[in-house]
């Protein structure tokens, strides 16, 4: 009998980092590593909002289109430098991370932590102005790497495909 896997069309954060690089990466950061593999993936959800700021510090105006991203996940923001650069793909939906039911109001999550950042750097006395002019649902894709140990070990890391970071995955 064959299997079957439903298949969805969602947008994702343009990848900088491919597999093979995912791999060779982890080769290099550990010389104890023997072997890389990398047969998945999954896909990451986040809300990213796009805000058009208006801002007065002392007496300078600042007006600029900001973006910020919440993880659907956990909840954690992430400040975007630029308007994301994405692209639609086909992909399994087995390979999509489930968003958490907990995650009730994601542009509100966007607006306070751009909030606090205006505070932070602008030193704004009063508020900014954040008008919402963008919102899309976007997916980032994370390699799932197998390695080997020259001891004979099998670890699994998870390297983001955008900005090439990893982080060693734990299984119980």
């Amino acid at each position: 009998m064959a299997s079957t896997h439903t298949q969805l069309s969602v947008t994702v954060f343009e990848t900088t980092i491919s597999a093979a690089e995912a791999e060779q990466t982890l080769l290099e950061t550990d010389t104890e590593m023997t072997d890389t593999t990398t047969d998945r993936f999954v896909y990451y959800p986040y809300r990213v909002f796009g805000f058009d700021l208006q801002a007065t510090a002392f007496l300078d105006e600042f007006s600029d289109r900001v973006y910020c991203g919440v993880d659907l996940c956990n909840g954690k923001e992430l400040f975007i430098e630029d308007s994301p650069q994405t692209t639609d793909q086909v992909v399994d939906k087995d390979a999509i991370v489930p968003s958490s039911d907990d995650i009730t109001d994601p542009k509100r999550t966007a607006r306070q932590y751009l909030l606090e950042l205006a505070h932070k750097e602008l030193r704004v006395g009063s508020p900014p102005d954040l008008t919402v002019v963008a919102e899309h649902r976007v997916y980032r894709l994370f390699h799932l790497v197998d390695c080997e140990t020259t001891e004979g070990t099998f670890l699994t890391y998870i390297v983001d495909s955008v900005t090439g970071d990893f982080h060693r995955v734990y299984f119980h």
